[in-house]
């Protein structure tokens, strides 16, 4: 695929910041994750350790706030809301407060992430007739097309470098080199392979896959070997019954990820498992949505 648009200056940012990224892992406090819930009636923004406990509410809006994303120094979260009539992107304080428009457009922006400096914002829009990758400044300044495509490009994530973005092209999983506009496919086997996020460590991708009949959380091998199912479902169970996505990593190399499932009566819940799929955890029982779980 060979439909990569990089700006110069987008790419000078992004080198610039990347001795910074290791200095902005380590400020802040560890263990937290951010995610949207349907508990208080529509869909808001908490924040909670990574082990579970009483989470706190960082939205009131009668809008829709979900997608949300940690800062890399843990005092910002950006977040998807519907509260001006269509998707934009927001931010938010990590212990509330007013929420800020960042992209203030008229079509659909969301799926935000933080550069692992924290400098940038990458995202996905159809501001310019489909769904397309932008990044962004941290302020919501000199948003730049990144992707020039008739598919569907969708759902971005950084490398842990800031060198690399991982994104859904069409039905599956690309990666796009800031600095040269390459991209490789990493997975091949559809239906459906979306919602992608790296290791800490880069070396690996957790990924949402349908390919074994339901919503499932998979991973690979950053250049896309060793492809396997982390949630497979319960024999017996029906695959309608099962779903699983929306992954994404802590520090410390844990996945979080959203499911229904018969154990939650078919309620969206969030869950913590190791890289193997062993020690799955269950972190949230509140009645309604629970999703799109966010680590630091």
């Amino acid at each position: 695929m060979r439909t990569m648009r990089l700006a110069v200056l987008i790419l000078a940012v992004v080198a610039a910041g990347l001795p910074a990224v290791l200095q902005a892992q380590s400020r802040g406090v560890p263990g937290d994750i951010v995610f949207n819930s349907a508990r208080d009636g529509n869909n808001e923004i908490y924040k909670m350790n990574w082990s579970g406990g009483v989470p706190l509410r960082l939205t009131t809006d009668p809008a829709s706030d979900v997608e949300p994303a940690l800062s890399p120094n843990g005092r910002d979260v950006i977040f998807t809301s519907n509260r001006t009539g269509n998707n934009d992107i927001y931010i938010v304080g990590s212990a509330g407060g007013t929420a800020v428009n960042l992209t203030n457009n008229a079509a659909n922006d969301g799926w935000a992430r933080w550069s692992p400096n924290g400098q940038q914002i990458v995202f996905h829009s159809n501001r310019d007739g489909n769904f397309e990758i932008y990044v962004m400044n941290a302020n919501g300044t000199a948003p730049t097309r990144l992707t020039d495509s008739l598919a569907v490009d969708q759902f971005p994530d950084w490398s842990p470098n800031g060198r690399k973005i991982v994104f859904r092209h069409d039905n599956d999983i690309y990666t796009v080199d800031l600095s040269t506009g390459d991209s490789e496919r990493l997975t091949d086997v559809g239906p459906l392979n979306q919602m992608a996020a790296w290791s800490p460590n880069g070396q690996q991708i957790v990924f949402m896959s349908t390919r074994a009949g339901y919503p499932s959380v998979f991973l690979m091998n950053a250049d896309g070997s060793g492809q396997a199912n982390l949630t497979p479902k319960t024999p017996g169970d029906a695959d309608s019954d099962w779903v699983s996505r929306a992954p994404s990593w802590s520090r410390n190399g844990l996945i979080f990820f959203m499911s229904s499932r018969p154990s939650t009566g078919l309620d969206n819940e969030i869950f913590v498992m190791l890289p193997n799929g062993t020690d799955v955890r269950r972190l949230t029982t509140s009645i309604g949505v629970d999703g799109n779980p966010r680590g630091r």
